[in-house]
């Protein structure tokens, strides 16, 4: 927070469920003094209002939930080459709508969802043909892939224009976000 309103304390403070005694202890300063800043009884000095609001950033950035927190960690993928068939079957035996499709080293180059598979059947395509070509022929481009450190309102404003966002570790895709995981929590 940059600026520092005295007037928004007790409004931040009760958001985030803190007493006045546990946001005096978070930002070394007495219970009482945080009552009276509260009430206007006082004009506290620049430092103890920033003592204040660095206390109640804390909380509230301890408070955000993380890609990490929510992702399905057990990635089912495709690798580069694979029958559109084995992409069905996964997603048929895992109960998922979609897959990534990797490269021999990891690197994801696109997407596998019924979704798509759907929209080539409905282009014409033969189901039969479908399912014995490969993954590239049929496969989207990838999702987008975000920090596992990502919040939680930033995936679901990204969720809105794609399926399913992929999460990953120092470069490399460790797991997977879709609708259904955001509304599990």
């Amino acid at each position: 927070m940059n600026a520092y309103d005295v007037a928004d304390i007790k409004k931040l403070r009760k958001a985030l469920g803190l007493s006045q005694r546990e946001l005096a202890k978070l930002s070394g300063l007495s219970q009482s003094y945080i009552a009276k800043v509260e009430k206007g009884y006082i004009d506290p000095s620049y430092s103890k209002v920033k003592k204040i609001f660095k206390a109640l950033e804390e909380v509230r950035s301890s408070n955000v939930k993380v890609a990490a927190e929510i992702m399905t960690r057990d990635l089912k993928y495709v690798k580069l080459g694979s029958r559109v068939l084995d992409a069905i079957k996964m997603m048929q035996s895992y109960s998922i709508s979609q897959v990534p499709v990797l490269t021999e080293d990891g690197k994801v180059v696109g997407m596998i969802s019924e979704s798509n598979l759907v929209q080539h059947m409905l282009k014409g395509k033969d189901i039969k043909k479908i399912q014995e070509g490969k993954v590239e022929e049929f496969m989207d481009p990838p999702y987008p892939i975000v920090d596992e450190s990502t919040p939680i309102n930033l995936i679901m404003s990204i969720l809105t224009f794609y399926n399913a966002v992929l999460v990953s570790h120092q470069g490399k895709v460790i797991g997977i976000i879709t609708r259904s995981d955001i509304l599990k929590g």
